[in-house]
């Protein structure tokens, strides 16, 4: 398959592994992004092997925990481990006797198929492929086929049912029929027993719709059930729907549309990825008249006015491109603004998901370094890992709440500052609700700064989070009793 960039809402991830099965390049790979969340693939003729990802929930450590393997305490242990002796978490973890050689090897295989499976739930984000000369050394290779992958992740709730039944259920009125092509055997998908009856009513004669409703009928299955197998074969072309002529007739854009959109969005997505240099085709030593020439000659072969003939969705396409260009034109033509341009790109521009999957787990090492250093009290130095965690990793809520909870206990009586770690740990539950000590933390410094209703909102939200959390229990009891001595007055109001 060729070099390929596109967007995910228009191929749909199961669709997309497919298509890379089926062109079998000897290596390949896939970079996703969407939002701050990057993942990369790596595929070996067409069965993707290896994963990466800079989801701090795909962490090995964080998944070993998450699966019972170990427990959290030996996992912060190993991270401490890593710090002191540069090593890899597996190495800490089988060399300490905490997990078996068998576990190890189960743990990054289920890493792997984590990585692959919670792609499915993307319904946004971009996506490019390309192929390789060879895999990358000193990879874990896991293969897990295609067909596999679609069905299971589909069927493990990967991907949201009310999603798939949506999709299935527009589709119900045309025929359903067997491909005479496929580049699957039934074995790949690894069916149920239930999933292979199924295919016994599938004739090409008869409409979708009525297929689902003699399932139910004949084989005891409810539609919903069977609603993964089915969206498994469209997207790997196994099972084909056909239209009547005049449904076909309605149908969206013509071919060269569509093709034209795909080639515009393809080509938008591998340039937002360039600097504004790049995007002109100009080196960065490029002068004034250098610069308007290569806008000029990008300008006339993507001006949207080029394509009035087409389409809406095209004219989109092109207006997307157009606006990099103007964009990039306008940040070099000015003297200003190149200069501050270029200085960002000095210090730094995009990094590779490499570099994000190592920032994740350096993140991981200073969080620790951090919680080993507020365990003793040193906010001074467990303020400076916290800040390098946000840094490294800004996305982690987690992360922000311990910053904003070390600031506190630096300056508790500082108002600028209690401020400030009151909207870290804010933040921090913005992007992490599920946080239990965020909530506590929050009502530790409401009932420090007096204001009690706040705060007993906050230890109760901690308890609700974490029913085992003696800490925010104990806040709770203490505020209870003081409404008891109280009596009258500011508690008594509240539940009047």
């Amino acid at each position: 398959m060729q070099e390929k960039w596109g967007k995910l809402s228009d191929i749909g991830f199961p669709r997309l592994l497919h298509n890379i099965f089926a062109a079998r390049d000897t290596a390949s790979a896939l970079d996703m992004e969407d939002r701050n969340i990057k993942k990369r693939f790596f595929f070996k003729t067409g069965v993707p092997v290896y994963g990466i990802s800079n989801a701090l929930n795909e962490v090995l450590g964080r998944l070993v925990v998450r699966k019972g393997i170990i427990t959290q305490d030996i996992y912060e242990k190993s991270l401490e481990i890593m710090l002191n002796g540069k090593k890899k978490q597996g190495e800490v973890l089988l060399s300490n006797g905490h997990i078996t050689p068998h576990q190890l090897n189960d743990a990054l295989n289920i890493q792997t198929k984590e990585r692959l499976f919670s792609a499915f739930n993307w319904v946004n984000g971009t996506y490019h492929y390309w192929t390789i000369e060879k895999l990358p050394k000193d990879m874990f290779l896991y293969p897990i086929h295609p067909a596999y992958a679609i069905l299971h992740a589909l069927k493990g709730g990967y991907c949201p049912a009310d999603r798939i039944k949506a999709e299935i259920d527009e589709k119900k009125e045309q025929t359903a029929s067997f491909s005479n092509k496929t580049v699957y055997a039934l074995a790949d998908f690894q069916p149920t027993p239930a999933e292979r009856r199924v295919l016994t009513l599938i004739d090409g004669k008869r409409k979708l719709g009525e297929i689902l409703s003699e399932i139910e009928a004949r084989l005891s299955i409810s539609k919903e059930d069977i609603y993964p197998f089915i969206y498994a074969l469209l997207a790997t072309d196994i099972l084909i729907l056909k239209h009547g002529e005049k449904e076909k007739n309605l149908e969206g854009p013509s071919s060269e549309d569509s093709a034209l959109i795909e080639e515009l969005t393809g080509k938008y997505l591998q340039m937002k990825s360039l600097n504004s240099f790049e995007i002109l085709g100009i080196g960065q030593d490029a002068d004034n008249g250098g610069i308007k020439k290569a806008y000029f000659k990008m300008a006339k072969q993507y001006h949207p006015d080029r394509y009035h003939n087409n389409i809406q969705a095209v004219l989109a396409a092109a207006s997307d491109i157009f606006t990099l260009i103007n964009t990039a034109y306008t940040t070099l033509s000015d003297e200003n603004a190149r200069r501050t341009y270029e200085e960002s790109l000095k210090s730094g521009g995009k990094q590779d998901i490499h570099q994000d999957a190592a920032n994740i787990m350096n993140a991981e090492l200073q969080f620790q370094k951090g919680k080993v250093a507020l365990s003793r009290k040193d906010y001074k130095s467990a303020r400076e890992a916290f800040e390098w965690t946000v840094k490294l990793n800004p996305n982690e809520g987690e992360y922000k709440t311990y910053l904003g909870w070390t600031i506190f206990n630096l300056s508790p009586k500082d108002a600028a500052e209690v401020k400030k770690a009151k909207e870290l740990i804010q933040d921090g539950i913005a992007s992490n609700p599920k946080q239990d000590r965020a909530y506590y933390f929050l009502g530790v410094i409401h009932r420090v700064d007096g204001k009690l209703e706040e705060a007993e909102t906050a230890f109760n939200k901690a308890v609700q989070k974490n029913p085992n959390l003696s800490e925010a229990q104990s806040e709770l009891r203490l505020i209870q009793t003081r409404k008891q001595k109280e009596g009258k007055g500011f508690f008594k109001k509240i539940f009047e």
